[in-house]
Protein backbone atom coordinates (compact mmCIF):
# COMPACT_ATOMS: atom_id res chain seq x y z
CA UNK A 1 0.00 0.00 0.00
CA UNK A 2 1.48 3.36 -0.97
CA UNK A 3 1.58 6.33 1.44
CA UNK A 4 -1.46 8.07 0.01
CA UNK A 5 -3.55 4.88 0.22
CA UNK A 6 -2.31 4.39 3.79
CA UNK A 7 -3.35 7.95 4.65
CA UNK A 8 -6.79 7.53 3.07
CA UNK A 9 -7.41 4.18 4.78
CA UNK A 10 -6.23 5.41 8.18
CA UNK A 11 -8.18 8.66 7.88
CA UNK A 12 -11.34 6.86 6.80
CA UNK A 13 -11.13 4.51 9.78
CA UNK A 14 -10.36 7.37 12.18
CA UNK A 15 -13.24 9.51 10.92
CA UNK A 16 -15.68 6.58 11.07
CA UNK A 17 -14.64 5.95 14.69
CA UNK A 18 -14.39 9.54 15.93
CA UNK A 19 -16.14 11.77 13.42
CA UNK A 20 -14.68 14.58 11.35
CA UNK A 21 -13.57 16.53 14.39
CA UNK A 22 -10.74 14.02 14.88
CA UNK A 23 -7.45 15.89 14.66
CA UNK A 24 -4.62 15.66 12.17
CA UNK A 25 -2.34 14.72 15.09
CA UNK A 26 -4.61 11.75 15.84
CA UNK A 27 -4.30 10.68 12.20
CA UNK A 28 -0.51 11.07 12.29
CA UNK A 29 -0.33 8.90 15.41
CA UNK A 30 -2.70 6.30 13.99
CA UNK A 31 -0.79 5.73 10.77
CA UNK A 32 2.64 6.49 12.22
CA UNK A 33 3.62 9.09 9.64
CA UNK A 34 5.48 12.38 9.91
CA UNK A 35 3.41 15.57 9.64
CA UNK A 36 5.52 16.74 6.68
CA UNK A 37 4.91 13.46 4.86
CA UNK A 38 1.19 13.75 5.52
CA UNK A 39 1.05 17.27 4.09
CA UNK A 40 3.14 16.19 1.13
CA UNK A 41 0.19 13.97 0.15
CA UNK A 42 -2.78 16.11 1.25
CA UNK A 43 -3.59 19.83 1.17
CA UNK A 44 -5.74 19.98 4.29
CA UNK A 45 -7.89 17.86 6.55
CA UNK A 46 -11.03 19.22 4.89
CA UNK A 47 -9.74 18.33 1.44
CA UNK A 48 -8.75 14.86 2.69
CA UNK A 49 -12.32 14.34 3.96
CA UNK A 50 -13.72 15.31 0.54
CA UNK A 51 -11.14 13.30 -1.43
CA UNK A 52 -11.93 10.12 0.50
CA UNK A 53 -15.64 10.61 -0.20
CA UNK A 54 -15.01 11.27 -3.90
CA UNK A 55 -12.79 8.19 -4.19
CA UNK A 56 -15.47 6.03 -2.60
CA UNK A 57 -18.30 7.42 -4.75
CA UNK A 58 -16.28 6.99 -7.94
CA UNK A 59 -15.33 3.46 -6.85
CA UNK A 60 -19.03 2.64 -6.53
CA UNK A 61 -19.72 4.10 -9.96
CA UNK A 62 -16.81 2.17 -11.50
CA UNK A 63 -17.64 -1.16 -9.83
CA UNK A 64 -21.44 -1.12 -9.71
CA UNK A 65 -22.83 0.96 -12.59
CA UNK A 66 -22.84 -0.28 -16.16
CA UNK A 67 -24.22 1.22 -19.36
CA UNK A 68 -27.95 2.01 -19.25
CA UNK A 69 -30.16 -0.68 -20.79
CA UNK A 70 -33.18 0.92 -22.49
CA UNK A 71 -34.71 -2.48 -23.31
CA UNK A 72 -35.34 -3.42 -19.67
CA UNK A 73 -34.98 -0.35 -17.44
CA UNK A 74 -36.50 -2.05 -14.39
CA UNK A 75 -34.01 -4.93 -14.55
CA UNK A 76 -31.17 -2.48 -15.22
CA UNK A 77 -32.05 -0.41 -12.14
CA UNK A 78 -32.53 -3.54 -10.04
CA UNK A 79 -29.11 -4.82 -11.07
CA UNK A 80 -27.31 -1.49 -10.47
CA UNK A 81 -29.01 -0.76 -7.16
CA UNK A 82 -28.43 -4.35 -6.08
CA UNK A 83 -24.72 -4.03 -6.87
CA UNK A 84 -24.53 -0.78 -4.91
CA UNK A 85 -26.29 -2.24 -1.87
CA UNK A 86 -24.12 -5.36 -2.05
CA UNK A 87 -21.00 -3.15 -2.24
CA UNK A 88 -22.16 -1.27 0.86
CA UNK A 89 -22.78 -4.55 2.72
CA UNK A 90 -19.41 -5.95 1.64
CA UNK A 91 -17.54 -2.74 2.58
CA UNK A 92 -19.15 -1.60 5.84
CA UNK A 93 -16.36 0.82 6.84
CA UNK A 94 -16.55 2.53 3.45
CA UNK A 95 -20.35 2.59 3.66
CA UNK A 96 -20.25 4.11 7.14
CA UNK A 97 -17.83 6.78 5.91
CA UNK A 98 -20.21 7.70 3.07
CA UNK A 99 -23.15 7.87 5.50
CA UNK A 100 -21.11 9.97 7.92
CA UNK A 101 -20.07 12.35 5.14
CA UNK A 102 -23.55 12.72 3.69
CA UNK A 103 -25.22 13.40 7.04
CA UNK A 104 -22.53 15.37 8.85
CA UNK A 105 -23.23 18.95 9.96
CA UNK A 106 -19.45 19.44 9.90
CA UNK A 107 -19.33 18.61 6.21
CA UNK A 108 -22.42 20.67 5.46
CA UNK A 109 -20.82 23.71 7.13
CA UNK A 110 -17.22 23.21 5.95
CA UNK A 111 -17.59 21.64 2.51
CA UNK A 112 -21.10 21.64 1.10
CA UNK A 113 -22.11 19.39 -1.77
CA UNK A 114 -19.51 17.57 -3.85
CA UNK A 115 -21.03 18.21 -7.25
CA UNK A 116 -18.70 16.01 -9.31
CA UNK A 117 -19.96 12.91 -7.47
CA UNK A 118 -23.51 13.73 -8.59
CA UNK A 119 -22.82 13.95 -12.35
CA UNK A 120 -23.13 10.21 -13.05
CA UNK A 121 -26.35 9.70 -11.07
CA UNK A 122 -27.88 12.86 -12.55
CA UNK A 123 -27.03 11.76 -16.12
CA UNK A 124 -28.53 8.32 -15.49
CA UNK A 125 -31.74 9.82 -14.09
CA UNK A 126 -32.05 12.28 -16.97
CA UNK A 127 -31.83 9.42 -19.49
CA UNK A 128 -34.71 7.63 -17.76
CA UNK A 129 -36.76 10.82 -17.47
CA UNK A 130 -36.20 11.71 -21.14
CA UNK A 131 -37.30 8.21 -22.20
CA UNK A 132 -40.47 8.48 -20.10
CA UNK A 133 -39.44 5.62 -17.83
CA UNK A 134 -39.65 7.62 -14.62
CA UNK A 135 -42.36 9.92 -13.36
CA UNK A 136 -41.65 13.55 -14.20
CA UNK A 137 -40.35 14.51 -10.80
CA UNK A 138 -37.38 16.77 -10.15
CA UNK A 139 -34.14 14.93 -11.03
CA UNK A 140 -32.66 16.02 -7.69
CA UNK A 141 -35.68 14.61 -5.84
CA UNK A 142 -35.26 11.28 -7.64
CA UNK A 143 -31.50 11.31 -6.93
CA UNK A 144 -32.13 11.78 -3.21
CA UNK A 145 -34.78 9.06 -3.31
CA UNK A 146 -32.33 6.72 -5.08
CA UNK A 147 -29.57 7.50 -2.59
CA UNK A 148 -31.96 7.07 0.33
CA UNK A 149 -33.11 3.72 -1.05
CA UNK A 150 -29.64 2.22 -1.52
CA UNK A 151 -28.39 3.48 1.83
CA UNK A 152 -31.48 2.45 3.79
CA UNK A 153 -31.42 -1.01 2.20
CA UNK A 154 -27.76 -1.40 3.18
CA UNK A 155 -28.62 -0.29 6.72
CA UNK A 156 -31.49 -2.77 6.79
CA UNK A 157 -29.47 -5.74 5.55
CA UNK A 158 -26.49 -4.85 7.76
CA UNK A 159 -28.83 -4.94 10.77
CA UNK A 160 -29.64 -8.61 10.11
CA UNK A 161 -27.76 -11.70 11.24
CA UNK A 162 -26.29 -12.64 7.83
CA UNK A 163 -26.46 -9.49 5.66
CA UNK A 164 -25.35 -10.94 2.31
CA UNK A 165 -27.59 -13.99 2.59
CA UNK A 166 -30.54 -11.82 3.60
CA UNK A 167 -29.75 -9.46 0.71
CA UNK A 168 -29.84 -12.35 -1.76
CA UNK A 169 -33.20 -13.47 -0.37
CA UNK A 170 -34.88 -10.10 0.09
CA UNK A 171 -33.55 -7.50 -2.31
CA UNK A 172 -36.00 -8.25 -5.15
CA UNK A 173 -38.95 -7.49 -2.88
CA UNK A 174 -37.31 -4.31 -1.58
CA UNK A 175 -36.56 -3.17 -5.13
CA UNK A 176 -40.18 -3.70 -6.20
CA UNK A 177 -41.22 -1.39 -3.37
CA UNK A 178 -38.80 1.27 -4.70
CA UNK A 179 -39.74 0.80 -8.38
CA UNK A 180 -43.46 1.08 -7.69
CA UNK A 181 -42.75 4.55 -6.27
CA UNK A 182 -40.73 6.01 -9.16
CA UNK A 183 -41.63 4.18 -12.35
CA UNK A 184 -44.16 5.66 -14.71
CA UNK A 185 -46.92 3.13 -15.21
CA UNK A 186 -47.60 2.72 -18.91
CA UNK A 187 -51.36 3.02 -18.42
CA UNK A 188 -51.12 6.39 -16.58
Amino acid sequence: MNKKDLIFKGAMELFVEQGFTASVNELINRINIAKGTLYHHIDSKEQLIVDIYKNLMFEIERVCVNEFNEDDPKEYNKQVFGEIVKWFISNPAKFHYIRLFETSPYVRNQVGRVEETLLGPRKNIMQKLNLGILKAYSPDLIKYFDFAFTRSMADYFLSLENPLQCFEQGFAQAFDLYWDGVALKRNE
